[in-house]
C-alpha cells in the first residue's frame, strides 16, 4: 500500500496522528476540503468493494450530504471526524446494492423518487426546491438518490430472502399472549434507535467516538430521524430509526439497563454498548402492556420565525434569543396566542389536534415530555426555528388482539434475521482499502 502524505491546507500531521492510523492520512486529507472530490485533477480510488470502486469524489459528496443533514458547520475538523464513518457507510451501501443486483430485484426509480419527495415534504419543500437546496450544499441529486436506493435495498432484500421463511406458530403465539398477560400492569415503550456496529474493520473505540458525536448533534437540536437515515446500520434506518413498541424487559440486558431511567421525550446521553455495537435510543412514549396501539394526541400551537443560514448572523442571534425568551417566560395558551399575533411569521398558528408520532422525531420526543400549558425549547424547522405550546393532550389506546401479537412477533423476527443477513453480506464481501 502506497501511503499518501498530501495534506489539506492548514492541516498538519500533529493534528491527526494522535487519533488516526497512517493509512488513513491520505483519505482524510482528501476529505478535508468542502468540495474535495470535485476539485481533484484526477479521481482516486479509495476502496474496492467486490467488483465496484469508491472514489474520493464519492466520499466528498457523501460528506457534504452528511454535514447538510446534521446541520453542522462544514469545517475541516468536522470533515476529518466524519470521513471514516461516512466511507464505511458507503461500503455497506455498495454491498447492499450489489446484493440487490445479484438477486435481480428491481428497485424502481419511482420508489426512489417517492422517498425523495417524502423527504422534501418533511422539509416543507417541493421536489425542485429540495433539489436546489441539496445542490447548494454541494450534493448532486444522484448522490442522495443512491443513498435512498441503498436504504430501500435492505428492505427489498429482506422481503425476498427473509420474510418468506418467517412464520409464527400457534404455540409461539399463545406463549407470547400468556407472557403479555403475566406482565399486565407494566408498560412498553415506543422507541427510536441508531445502531452502530463494531467489528475488526470498525474498532470499538472509533465507533463509540462516532456515537458520542451523534449524541452531541442531537443535543444541539439535530433531527433524530435524519441522523438515523444517514448513519444507522439498523434496518429501521429507512424509517428514521422508528423501532415501534417494545415491552419492558424484552431487550438485551445491556439495552434495558441503558433505558432504565429514561422518560418519554428523552434520548440516551451516552451510547449503550452491546455485544454487536453501540445504540443511541430515544423513548417517544409509554403505554400499558396489553394495548395493540396507542397515540398521543396533542392540541398544538406553533410560533415560527425565519432564520438566516448563518446562525452567527446578528439577526439570527436576535431571533433565537426571542424564541428562547418565549420558551422560558410564556405560560398558557392564551398568552402564547398573543405572542403569536405579535411575533409569529407565516407558518405560525394553531395546528389543531396532532398525533405526535407523525411529527419528526426530534419534535415528537420534545413535545411528548411537555405538560399541558408548557412551551418547548426552540426547535429547528425548515427555513427557521419554532417553539410549540401544548394546549391539550390525551392518549388513545386500542385493545390487544391475537392478530396484533402475531404481527409484532413476526416483525421482531424479521428485524433480527435481516440484521444477521446484512452482517453476513459485509463479512463475506471482498473489501480492499487503497488510500
Amino acid at each position: 500500500m502506497r501511503l499518501c502524505f498530501h495534506f489539506a491546507k492548514g492541516l498538519t500531521i500533529a493534528m491527526v496522528k494522535h487519533w488516526i492510523t497512517a493509512p488513513l492520512l491520505c483519505l482524510l486529507s482528501l476529505a478535508a476540503l468542502p468540495f474535495a472530490g470535485a476539485q481533484q485533477s484526477s479521481v482516486r480510488v479509495l476502496a474496492v468493494v467486490n467488483d465496484d470502486i469508491i472514489t474520493d469524489v464519492d466520499l466528498a459528496y457523501r460528506l457534504n450530504m452528511a454535514i447538510m443533514v446534521a446541520e453542522v458547520p462544514n469545517t475541516t475538523e468536522r470533515r476529518l471526524a466524519l470521513a471514516p464513518q461516512v466511507l464505511d457507510k458507503l461500503v455497506s451501501d455498495k454491498i447492499r446494492l450489489q446484493e440487490v443486483e445479484r438477486l435481480e430485484i428491481d428497485i424502481r426509480d419511482s420508489f426512489v423518487m417517492d422517498a425523495f419527495d417524502s423527504i422534501a415534504t418533511q422539509n416543507k419543500l417541493d421536489r425542485d426546491g429540495f433539489e436546489a437546496l441539496i445542490r447548494r450544499s454541494g450534493v448532486p441529486v444522484e448522490t442522495m438518490q443512491e443513498q435512498i436506493r441503498a436504504q430501500i435495498a435492505i428492505n427489498a432484500i429482506s422481503q425476498r430472502q427473509v420474510v418468506p421463511d418467517v412464520e409464527i406458530s400457534d404455540s409461539e403465539l399463545m406463549a407470547e399472549i400468556n407472557r403479555i398477560n403475566a406482565l399486565r400492569g407494566r408498560s412498553e415503550r415506543q422507541l427510536v434507535e441508531i445502531f452502530l456496529p463494531f467489528n475488526r474493520k470498525r474498532p470499538e473505540s472509533k465507533v463509540r467516538q462516532q456515537a458520542l458525536q451523534i449524541i452531541e448533534q442531537l443535543q444541539q437540536g439535530s433531527d433524530f430521524g435524519k441522523l438515523a437515515q444517514q448513519y444507522s446500520y439498523a434496518a429501521t434506518a429507512g424509517v428514521g430509526g422508528a423501532r415501534g413498541w417494545v415491552p419492558e424487559g424484552s431487550l438485551d440486558d445491556d439495552l434495558e439497563a441503558g433505558l432504565a431511567n429514561l422518560r418519554p421525550g428523552q434520548i440516551t446521553e451516552v451510547p449503550i454498548r452491546t455485544d454487536e455495537g453501540y445504540y443511541i435510543v430515544g423513548i417517544l412514549n409509554r403505554r400499558p402492556i396489553g394495548a395493540a396501539s396507542s397515540r398521543t394526541i396533542a392540541a398544538l400551537r406553533q410560533l415560527f420565525v425565519n432564520l438566516p443560514e448563518d446562525l452567527s448572523n446578528p439577526i439570527a442571534q436576535q431571533r433565537l434569543a426571542l424564541l428562547t425568551a418565549i420558551s422560558e417566560q410564556v405560560r398558557g395558551c392564551r398568552q402564547f396566542d398573543q405572542v403569536i399575533a405579535e411575533y409569529g411569521e407565516p407558518g405560525s398558528g394553531n395546528l389543531g389536534e396532532t398525533d405526535l408520532s407523525t411529527l419528526p422525531p426530534i419534535i415528537s420526543v420534545t413535545l411528548s415530555a411537555l405538560e399541558v400549558g408548557e412551551v418547548s425549547t426552540p426547535l429547528p424547522t425548515a427555513g427557521g426555528g419554532s417553539v410549540y405550546m401544548v394546549c391539550g393532550k390525551r392518549v388513545e389506546v386500542d385493545p390487544l388482539t391475537s392478530e396484533a401479537v402475531r404481527e409484532r412477533l413476526t416483525n421482531q423476527r424479521i428485524e433480527k434475521l435481516t440484521r444477521r443477513y446484512d452482517a453476513d453480506l459485509r463479512r463475506n464481501a471482498y473489501i480492499d482499502y487503497r488510500f
